[in-house]
């Protein structure tokens, strides 16, 4: 006996190949597209900017505060402050927010607050202050880059 697939059955399997197609590439491009200035320019809301450039200052505010700690040898204060910026600080992004991010962007971003909990860690367990000062200069070095490589509609 010779089962039949129904024409429903059938439109609906297509469309369900054609969402997870377009899932998988906005997962991967998201919104992005070249910009005059060489980088890759991502489409996002006004809300969705200000959400992320406030991210954004949050880590340099975050890296201005342990320049100064590292300036007084302070290192508690350099784990209190690299800490909220470390990988907590990502819980609850919004998944439309992430889906037009493009992968690179998104996985720089994690490597950014994975550093910060690093620098934590390592401030919490006595660190020198010089092996702190090259891990935030390979924090920067990472804003760096990113800045170099995207920018945002406006």
């Amino acid at each position: 006996m010779v089962s039949r697939v129904s024409p429903i059955g059938l439109a609906a399997l297509v469309l369900w190949a054609l969402t997870l197609a377009a899932a998988a590439y906005f997962f991967v491009f998201g919104t992005a597209s070249p910009a005059p200035d060489g980088r890759l320019q991502v489409a996002l809301t006004v809300a969705e900017r200000e959400h992320v450039l406030s991210e954004m200052r949050g880590l340099l505010q975050a890296a201005s505060s342990i320049v100064d700690a590292l300036a007084r040898n302070d290192i508690k204060a350099i784990a209190e402050t690299a800490g909220p910026v470390g990988m907590a600080a990502t819980a609850g992004e919004s998944p439309a927010l992430l889906a037009k991010l493009p992968l690179d962007f998104k996985a720089s971003g994690m490597r950014i607050h994975a550093g910060f909990d690093d620098i934590a860690r390592e401030a919490g367990a006595g660190a020198p202050p010089e092996r702190l000062t090259r891990m935030l200069a390979e924090q920067l070095s990472r804003c760096v880059a990113c800045h170099a490589s995207y920018r945002f509609a406006q």
